[in-house]
């Protein structure tokens, strides 16, 4: 079997390894295309990962002991594949089905767990008739579902969407089915931005011009957003985002990949005064659905992952226009690269293998 592993900041290798013994639960799956994480993977590969400085004790992060590297590191939850082989216990999988699952290090091959207790992240079969590359979407889908979900954004309320990456742009298909109005989307990059309008957004501002929250206040008649959902991992996006919010009741929803130290997040600002007309939002929060969900509201990470295969499966999400470019597994560094480099450019990158 041959994957892909980060060795070092900005190097990228490939590695022989030992294929997996099949287990009865179990599937062996051939790789047809495979997604780079552009946040949590770019970071290991850029050498700016917390996890590179901090190790997990607990629930904490520490200062990790300088002579321990966590390098060589194998990332990477986007996987397409084939399979190949079934366990004698496997139900819902064939030779020949398509499997969209989460396995790390972009290998050539690998063998999956089909068990809710067992899978990675998730094990999904593909549905029928899906354009196979939509699976590598199915992990960042899942991440912008549970952002909605936590949004807890209802019909007819407006909302910003901020950052128009992959999640971003998911992020704005789900707030349209859900009868978000108005629904504005936020990025530098123009593309994006023209991408986001085609994909139901009512509004597309460019941050660079400045006046991002007073562009908000006026298209929502004053109020500002019910909700933010910010997914670009820059804390100055961030502070935007809270001025953007209703006073009182405007929530932030933050899924951006947050890095260093937040000097252009200036708490002491809209958010501490938020409970004053009109100031901004009054809360800030992560992926919070999950936590003692109310009956009829168990949205576990299982039935979000199935609920957004129905909508990739079906057309619903559509991912045509975030597909960027492909590059073969062999090439891997050279697809890392041009993600580091053109930081405004690909939406998403994937590895197809033969």
């Amino acid at each position: 079997m041959r994957e892909v592993v980060i060795t070092g900041p900005r190097r990228v290798e490939h590695r022989e390894v030992p294929e997996e013994s099949l287990t009865p639960t179990s599937i062996r799956v051939r790789s047809l295309f495979s997604g780079i994480s552009h946040g949590t993977e770019l970071s290991f590969y850029r050498g700016t990962a917390p996890q590179l400085t901090h190790e997990i004790d607990d629930g904490l992060f520490h200062e990790r002991d300088p002579g321990h590297s966590p390098y060589p590191v194998l990332h990477g939850y986007e996987m397409v594949g084939e399979v190949v082989e079934v366990g004698s216990q496997v139900e819902g999988f064939n030779i020949g089905d398509v499997a969209w699952t989460g396995t790390a290090g972009h290998p050539d091959t690998f063998v999956c767990d089909t068990t809710a207790e067992g899978r990675p992240f998730f094990c999904e079969r593909a549905p029928d008739g899906a354009d196979p590359a939509s699976g590598i979407f199915l992990a960042l889908g899942g991440v912008a579902y549970d952002g909605h979900l936590t949004s807890r954004l209802r019909f007819g309320e407006s909302a910003v969407i901020s950052g128009l990456g992959a999640i971003g742009l998911l992020s704005v298909q789900l707030a349209r089915l859900s009868g978000v109005r108005p629904l504005i989307a936020v990025d530098p990059v123009a593309g994006r931005r023209e991408i986001a309008i085609s994909l139901g957004a009512d509004y597309a501002i460019d941050p660079g011009s400045g006046g991002v929250a007073e562009e908000v206040r006026r298209l929502t008649g004053g109020r500002g957003a019910d909700a933010v959902i910010e997914t670009s991992g820059s804390w100055k996006a961030l502070h935007e985002s809270i001025r953007c919010c209703a006073s009182g009741y405007g929530r932030v929803v933050a899924l951006g990949f947050y890095q260093g130290t937040g000097t252009d997040l200036r708490l002491g600002e809209e958010f501490h005064h938020s409970t004053f007309h009109p100031m901004g939002a009054s809360s800030i929060v992560a992926l919070d659905h999950r936590n003692d969900p109310a009956p009829g509201r168990a949205w576990d990470r299982l039935r979000v992952y199935q609920t957004i295969a129905g909508l990739l499966g079906d057309g619903t999400l559509a991912t045509g226009p975030l597909l960027t470019r492909t590059f073969p597994q062999t090439s891997a560094s050279d697809a890392f690269d041009l993600i580091d480099r053109d930081r405004e450019g690909p939406i998403k990158i994937a590895l197809t293998y033969n």
